[in-house]
């Protein structure tokens, strides 16, 4: 469904400033897997899933998603098979939008744009439907600038325009890190709730380790490029947190004694 092979990615290459973010990256996705990513600041999380999305060009290394190769492609043209949503409440709308206008634009997103971007009445009524799952009452408020809601509320409505659409891959970038652990925790069970609704396969970057094993079926570990950890199924359900910061100190005793040696 989803597959990475082989990439690479540099920064500043030939630079005294010269970071490896990623190098030799593989990892296959089957359809409906929802795989959380753990690991320390520069270990590559953000720039896999930027890869993915378009946003970056892979240095070497491929990605495929259903079968299409969408190493190269444009970004507008990878965003017909992936939903995203950022960590910043402010990066995933318009905030001069209405909120029913951002859901439309949601919903033609990687299309050619034309009049299918006004708000008919039907799509008022799939758009009311839609925000009342978020068990905000912002179905009563669609006419309500995007700019004028509050943080979670604007990430609520960013997951929901993410999964507008049915995309193959949804891309979660430490997208509750930004909000208070009231409003974390209600668009944490709506990402889990809109996960397992549309059958997304799911790539979802966090901090939180418990939220890292408590969500989804597989959970991988990067450091320094790499994926150095990977765990599914009943392993997955089996580890805890003490399990996970173990595995990480072990691999950063072995970088460091590797640095001083």
């Amino acid at each position: 469904m989803l597959e990475v092979t082989g990439l690479r990615k540099v920064f500043f290459p030939d630079t005294p400033n010269e970071k490896i973010a990623l190098d030799n990256v593989s990892l296959a996705l089957d359809p409906g897997d929802f795989v959380t990513i753990i690991g320390s600041n520069g270990a590559g999380k953000s720039t896999l899933l930027n890869l993915i999305a378009g946003e970056f060009r892979a240095d070497s290394g491929g990605i495929a998603i259903d079968g299409v190769n969408v190493t190269r492609m444009p970004v507008h043209k990878v965003a017909r098979y992936v939903g995203r949503v950022f960590q910043d409440p402010m990066a995933g709308t318009v905030p001069h939008g209405t909120i029913e206008q951002n859901l439309a634009m949601a919903l033609a997103r990687g299309r050619a744009r034309g009049l299918r971007m006004g708000v008919t009445n039907a799509k008022r009524a799939i758009f009311a439907r839609e925000l009342a799952n978020l068990e905000l009452g912002l179905e009563h408020r669609m006419r309500t600038d995007a700019g004028l809601l509050s943080g979670g509320q604007r990430q609520a409505l960013s997951l929901l325009m993410a999964t507008m659409g049915s995309p193959r891959v949804l891309l979660l970038d430490e997208h509750t890190a930004a909000l208070d652990p009231a409003r974390a925790e209600l668009v944490t069970r709506l990402t889990a709730q809109a996960v397992e609704r549309h059958h997304l396969t799911t790539l979802m970057v966090t901090h939180n380790m418990h939220q890292a094993l408590t969500l989804g079926n597989r959970l991988i570990m990067m450091h320094e490029g790499r994926i150095i950890y990977d765990l599914a199924g009943e392993e997955k359900k089996r580890a805890t947190v003490e399990d996970l910061l173990h595995q990480f100190e072990q691999i950063k005793a072995v970088s460091d004694r590797t640095l001083l040696a």
